[in-house]
Order: structure tokens, then C-alpha cells, then sequence
């Protein structure tokens, strides 16, 4: 009868690189930031909304973490233009709303550009999550689809005017 050894699993084998770890919590944190810019916006909580602003912006500090150790350690070309998509639409954010300060959403030739650069960072975050990990794939998407539930709240009823700051 032989006997079968079993091996304990490596702990490290299974852990999630401490990098990649912030860059998920950086991506629930995203998409749940703008879920609640939607929500206080349909309050018409301008002051929650600009403080929340800044939050998102801040965001770019993870971001750009993930970005300098994915050009040092060889990471794939992907994962480097899913980080440029959300570092530009971050950017975007800052110029429009925080440094120009401009009413951008209601000029079509500037705002649907802004629309498909963030949706691009959107998923740029779900498509590295799953690239990382599929369980906090599957957990970044779900903050994703919290934003659009806020999106259709804020819709809802009629669409409360949101500042460009």
C-alpha cells in the first residue's frame, strides 16, 4: 500500500502580493467613491461631492504605486495601459473639475470624450482585478455595479445638476 504524502499549502503561495492587494482596495474604493458622488449629488450635497472629489484624485497615489512596480518588476503591457487608462482619467478629473473648474458636462464635444475615459478606467480596474485574482475580480466588479446602481438613482426622477467645481 503506498502512502500518500500531503503537503501543507505555502502561505505565501497563496497571498496576494501586498501591490496588488492595494491596487483591488484601490478599485472598490474607486467605484464606491463615485456610487456616493452619484448619491450626494441627487442630494444635492455639493460639499460631500467635492470632498469626495479630492479622495478620488488622491487616488492616483496607488495608482501610480502599481504603475512605477509594474514598469520595474516586467509586468505585461497590459497591465501598464489599464493603469495609464485610469491614471488619465483620474487626470482628466483633476484639469477639468478641480483646475479649469469648467461646466464641462454640459458641453457634449468635451463631456462624451470624458464618459468613455471613465468607463475605460472603469473597467481598466475589473480587467486587472481579474487579472490578478478572479475572487477580487469578482469583488471589484460588484463595486462597479454599485456605481451604476447610484447612476440610475441619480437618473432616476430627473438628473440633479452636478458642478464642475
Amino acid at each position: 500500500m503506498s502512502r500518500e504524502t500531503t503537503r501543507e499549502p505555502n502561505p505565501e503561495s497563496l497571498a496576494m502580493p501586498i501591490i496588488d492587494l492595494l491596487f483591488v482596495i484601490t478599485g472598490v474604493a474607486f467605484h464606491l467613491l463615485i456610487a456616493c458622488i452619484y448619491v450626494a449629488s441627487k442630494h444635492e450635497r455639493f460639499d460631500v461631492v467635492r470632498r469626495l472629489g479630492y479622495v478620488v484624485i488622491a487616488l492616483a497615489l496607488p495608482v501610480s504605486i502599481m504603475f512605477v512596480n509594474s514598469l520595474l518588476v516586467g509586468r505585461p503591457l497590459r497591465t501598464i495601459l489599464y493603469l495609464i487608462a485610469i491614471l488619465l482619467y483620474i487626470s482628466l478629473e483633476l484639469v477639468l473639475d478641480f483646475i479649469l473648474k469648467i461646466e464641462f458636462r454640459k458641453k457634449p464635444a468635451i463631456h462624451i470624450p470624458y464618459i468613455v475615459v471613465f468607463y475605460g478606467a472603469c473597467f481598466s480596474f475589473i480587467g486587472l482585478s481579474f487579472s490578478l485574482d478572479s475572487t477580487w475580480g469578482y469583488v471589484v466588479s460588484v463595486s462597479f455595479w454599485i456605481l451604476l446602481a447610484s447612476l440610475i438613482y441619480l437618473m432616476r426622477g430627473g438628473k440633479k445638476a452636478m458642478p464642475s467645481n
